[in-house]
């Protein structure tokens, strides 16, 4: 989820937040992001990507982005680096 939102937070400026993220990554307009999407912005590790998308369709919309985010941002990964 660090990575995750570190890559969210890195391409999204504040303002943004309050807005669509999915049109962020959707690079082929389906209005949804699957992990190849995110994955060619910014480097997301598959275990994370499946934690984020909360009903397991395989995408994350933007309501499982933004609770991705928020989660993070309020629950920090603490690691030892």
């Amino acid at each position: 989820m660090k990575k995750l939102a570190i890559g969210l937070l890195a391409l999204i400026s504040v303002p943004t937040l309050a807005q669509d993220r999915v049109s962020k990554f959707d690079t082929n307009g389906d209005a949804k992001v699957d992990f190849a999407e995110l994955n060619s912005t910014c480097e997301v590790n598959k275990s994370l990507f499946e934690r984020a998308d909360k009903n397991g369709d395989s995408v994350l919309s933007n309501a499982e982005m933004r609770s991705a985010l928020l989660n993070t941002l309020h629950h920090p990964i603490v690691t030892g680096k």
